[in-house]
């Protein structure tokens, strides 16, 4: 399958910027918008990633913001396309404030390091499996285009996307909660401390 170079630059842009936002994202939507279902979540975040593939990252100068207001915009619209709005989910919408986009030195690093977590877990990824993850969260395919891409069943294409998917999770979470050890034991030990 051939990729414009545009669209290279573009899929490297949400790989760097936008990505390693994505599981603070869907636990701040856990947190906050109690009436979504994880499916519901799911959702949300696919159509963000679309959104911010056709906006193009040239127009993007803050992400992490731009990120939020995405999935805010997209909760609203939502509410106003149902018929029946559950009342929690409009107080949820007005509760969900932007987060300061301001990258301290802090941030960067902490951001800097999730996206060298995840390229390393999708870099585990087996072959299959990685091609049908990259296809589906950059380039937006649906799980039949998917399929038609390259050439095995959408059933197939679904078990390549759940196991990405845990995968990526489990692997990312194991390297955080390691990061986030080792940091403590610095913390408390730094001159003693020999890894």
């Amino acid at each position: 399958m051939h990729i414009h170079t545009n669209d290279t630059t573009r899929l490297r842009w949400i790989a760097t910027h936008i990505l390693p936002l994505e599981h603070e994202v869907r636990g701040w939507l856990a947190a906050h918008a109690r009436s979504l279902s994880q499916s519901d979540i799911d959702d949300v975040i696919q159509e963000a990633y679309a959104r911010i593939w056709k906006t193009g990252c040239e127009r993007i100068t803050e992400p992490r913001a731009y990120l939020y207001t995405t999935v805010r915009n997209l909760l609203a619209e939502q509410a106003r396309r149902a018929r029946v709005v559950p009342m929690e989910r409009m107080g949820e919408i007005d509760s969900l404030r932007i987060i300061s986009d301001e990258p301290g030195p802090e941030r960067r690093e902490s951001a800097r390091q999730e996206l060298v977590r995840l390229m390393a877990a999708v870099a585990e990824l087996p072959p299959q499996c990685r091609q049908a993850f990259e296809l589906r969260k950059f380039k937006e395919l649906s799980q039949r285009e998917i399929a038609a891409a390259m050439g095995i069943a959408e059933k197939t294409v679904e078990k390549h996307l759940a196991k990405a998917l845990t995968r990526i999770t489990q692997a990312m979470d194991a390297d955080r909660t390691q990061a986030e050890n080792a940091s403590a034991g610095t913390t408390h030990a730094k001159r003693h401390h020999t890894d």
